[in-house]
């Protein structure tokens, strides 16, 4: 969670827990007597990182105030991107809006679950209906990390995983385990109960993942495009130049946007730190 640059609270901190989730009160008992873990108004963080507790006492208070205006944001993308692109067979939420830390100037943070072979015109797609949102929002206020040279960057697509690569996943780590606990379905639902029962390694990490409900906050039939998007892509060879076509675009659009971010170096070691983290998952990094 440090590494994220965030103290959880003690809450968020017992049922994140390693090996379980247990009582707040129970784990504040367990700290009392820590010479490494310090608990300080409401925040636990290990000794040597008491700056992140103002902090992350900031974006909860923001939190509590923004979550339900990132939250229907968030849906109202999830439902218009279910519609257009069939192939996403799962929406995660993530990041600060799925943790309790969003503040303004965030972006909207989503993991995909596609269908094998559609993984770039599921992004580009995405990616493209997430310019149609900073048009909507041109309005908001974006923080540095998060600039981008004429709209705000309001929706973000964290990564896209093919169903090739989830049965299992290649990575089978503690970092990957950590980033599906926080994930938040809003789409399929019932896919991405099958990603963790496909992957039973991550309850070993997480086993309070397994008590964990989640139903579709969206859904429904598809738009008159992704009616043709869901047409073409039963044509295997349409199929793959099409795929080819959006990997193109979508470079470009990535590219574009990343270029500019690296003019500052508080973003470009942000955008380092997300490419190890997601390693080999980020987009391009096939």
């Amino acid at each position: 969670m440090h590494e994220w640059g965030y103290a959880p609270s003690l809450p968020a901190l017992a049922s994140g827990l390693l090996g379980g989730d247990v009582p707040p009160g129970t784990l504040s008992a367990a700290l009392q007597d820590s010479a490494t873990i310090r608990h300080k108004r409401g925040f636990v963080f290990l000794r040597g990182h008491e700056a992140l507790v103002d902090d992350s006492r900031r974006r909860t208070a923001a939190d509590r105030i923004l979550n339900g205006h990132a939250r229907t944001i968030a849906k109202a993308f999830a439902q218009d991107l279910a519609s257009v692109c069939p192939m996403v067979e799962c929406i995660c939420l993530s990041g600060s809006v799925a943790s309790g830390g969003y503040e303004r100037g965030d972006d909207i943070d989503f993991d995909l679950f596609v269908k094998p072979g559609t993984k770039y015109l599921c992004y580009l797609l995405a990616a493209l209906l997430g310019i149609r949102y900073s048009l909507r929002y041109r309005g908001l206020r974006t923080s540095r990390l998060h600039r981008t040279p004429f709209l705000p960057k309001i929706t973000c697509i964290n990564v896209v995983w093919p169903g090739d690569q989830t049965r299992p996943f290649s990575r089978q780590d503690l970092g990957l385990a950590f980033e599906l606990l926080r994930c938040q379905p809003l789409h399929g639902a019932r896919r991405f109960e099958e990603v963790l029962r496909e992957n039973p390694w991550i309850a070993g990490f997480f086993p309070q993942i397994r008590e964990r409900i989640w139903f579709d906050a969206v859904g429904g039939p598809p738009s008159r495009i992704g009616r043709l998007v869901a047409a073409a892509s039963t044509h295997p060879r349409l199929l793959r130049i099409i795929e080819r076509a959006s990997r193109t675009l979508a470079w470009l659009l990535y590219t574009a946007v990343q270029a500019v971010r690296a003019r500052d170096p508080t973003a470009r070691a942000r955008m380092e730190f997300l490419r190890r983290v997601k390693f080999p998952y980020e987009v391009f990094q096939d």
